[in-house]
């Protein structure tokens, strides 16, 4: 593998001679102003319902402004949990937008972030591939449609766009050698460990292909590129050192080794390998696949070694648990900038101006009816309405017609986030790691859950445990099956998916 150090003239990518629509200087500017747009055209197509764990965030969100950061876990009905909020600040922002703008200010807030995260992997792109549209447009473009599914409320879009930032620096201080680049990082740091402190130590993994690139060696076809480390290793430090910004300090650092490898953590399907036989599955493999024929197909193109260790090391996230799928898709495609940049379309694919403008022309109509289609089957819903999960008629039928005082209430792991939102304390949230011994230092209750929805403890016996009042049961839920030949409990609300019960 032979060095190829970046360029450091940058090339404006609307006068670049690489264009695929440059059969004339004016149609060829208009046509790269067009896909510039067109980029951003995945951002419309997140999505419009709120994830299920928005709940348990805007109810952190709405505590913590309330009554300020909690040690001890405040939202279910167990006793003296040790408790790390780890998303604090994202719940903070969360409940802000709420409070004001309801759910369509939230979508509004994920459309905007992702509109960011687009814009800077294009910077990326457009730097690594010394101006080059096409191969640039190409990253960006795959990067903008694989992050879509997973473009919602959660924590991952602050951390995606942090993790972005943090690679155009690096790359932008590698290519200069100016340590003015590194300066984001640290303050980068402690955003990341308050916004998600689960991933905080995803930007050291991140490094580290950086450090070991930044040794000029060779074995075999294995080459080091080699550049300064000791500023590379200064804000390093930094970045650790700004980590402690942060409420909990060390425990919110390294919340990231207590939120993995539990069996019943496991349960939870963002936390499974991907399966072939699922949606998500076919994403995940197909993505693996596409990759690979890019590599296959264009072999002109070369490599940093630094690209291939995140790739690679961020393909075994994704084969290892799903949700890891989306730092896969960040790592792999900016860097297919840089393999692709000598890449140049053929001129005659497009014979004159005025077929260019009638392709334009098409593309424009089609995406017009595209997005105006988006709007009118989805946005109109989060504007009209306020989006609330599956289980708020049953929650919201317990609110009105029970009284809460004295209340033990079960729920599953998908419901309790809801429950707490409208103020009850339920057994369970979708907090995984929240209910983990080594984590709260009570009890596992995760596993306790895990075993009564196997069958693998009678039902009775966590009733009794508990003495739950009243219990809201799905029909996935185990005791759904149950309670119906139980004389202890009576059914006081029934719908298509959620039955209450209510201990007689």
């Amino acid at each position: 593998m032979r060095r190829n150090l970046p360029v450091q003239v940058r090339i404006d990518p609307l006068k670049s001679a690489h264009s695929p629509l440059e059969s004339d200087h004016s149609a060829g500017q208009n046509g790269k102003l067009f896909l510039l747009l067109l980029l951003f055209l995945p951002c419309f197509f997140i999505h419009t319902n709120l994830d299920n764990d928005i709940w348990f965030l805007l109810t952190s969100g709405r505590y913590v402004l309330q009554s300020g950061i909690p040690h001890i876990e405040p939202f279910t009905l167990h006793q003296n949990m040790s408790f790390v909020m780890q998303q604090w600040l994202t719940a903070v922002t969360f409940w802000s937008v709420y409070a004001k703008l309801g759910a369509a200010g939230l979508i509004v807030l994920v459309f905007l972030v992702f509109v960011c995260i687009v814009a800077v992997t294009y910077k990326l792109a457009i730097f690594l591939s010394n101006g080059n549209f096409i191969a640039a447009f190409l990253a960006t473009f795959l990067t903008a449609v694989l992050l879509t599914p997973w473009m919602t409320t959660r924590p991952l879009i602050f951390t995606l766009l942090i993790l972005i930032i943090e690679l155009y620096s690096l790359e932008r201080y590698i290519a200069s050698q100016k340590a003015t680049w590194l300066i984001p990082l640290p303050f980068l740091s402690a955003f990341l460990v308050n916004l998600h402190a689960a991933m905080w130590l995803i930007q050291f993994v991140f490094l580290l292909p950086y450090f070991i690139d930044s040794f000029r060696f060779k074995v075999l076809s294995i080459e080091g590129q080699g550049y300064p480390k000791k500023t590379l290793l200064l804000t390093t430090v930094l970045m650790f050192a700004t980590g402690f910004i942060n409420p909990y300090g060390f425990d919110a650092m390294t919340y990231l080794f207590r939120s993995y490898g539990y069996t019943e953590i496991g349960f939870v399907n963002e936390m499974m390998p991907p399966n072939i036989n699922e949606l998500l599955g076919i994403i995940v493999f197909g993505t693996f696949f596409l990759v690979g024929c890019i590599y296959f197909l264009y072999r002109k193109g070369t490599s940093r070694l630094r690209y291939a260790l995140l790739m690679l090391g961020t393909a075994v996230l994704a084969l290892s648990s799903t949700r890891s799928f989306p730092l896969f898709v960040l790592c792999t495609f900016f860097s297919l900038a840089y393999f692709l940049r000598k890449i140049t379309l053929p001129q005659n694919k497009i014979k004159s101006a005025k077929n260019a403008l009638l392709l334009r022309t098409v593309l424009i109509v089609l995406v017009a009816i595209e997005l105006g289609y988006v709007f009118y089957q989805k946005y109109t819903v989060i504007i009209e309405s306020e989006v609330t999960p599956d289980v708020a008629h049953a929650v919201e039928y317990l609110k009105d017609h029970e009284d809460a005082d004295g209340m033990v209430l079960y729920t599953s792991y998908d419901d309790g986030g809801y429950a707490e939102f409208l103020g009850f304390k339920p057994y369970l949230d979708p907090r995984a790691e929240t209910f983990v011994k080594k984590n709260n230092h009570v009890a596992d209750i995760m596993k306790e859950y895990c075993l009564l929805e196997t069958g693998d403890v009678y039902y009775g016996e966590i009733l009794d445990r508990y003495q739950f009042t009243h219990l809201i049961v799905s029909k996935y839920d185990i005791l759904f099956v149950y309670l119906p030949y139980d004389s202890n409990y009576e059914k006081i609300y029934e719908d298509d998916t959620y039955a209450i019960y209510k201990k007689i």
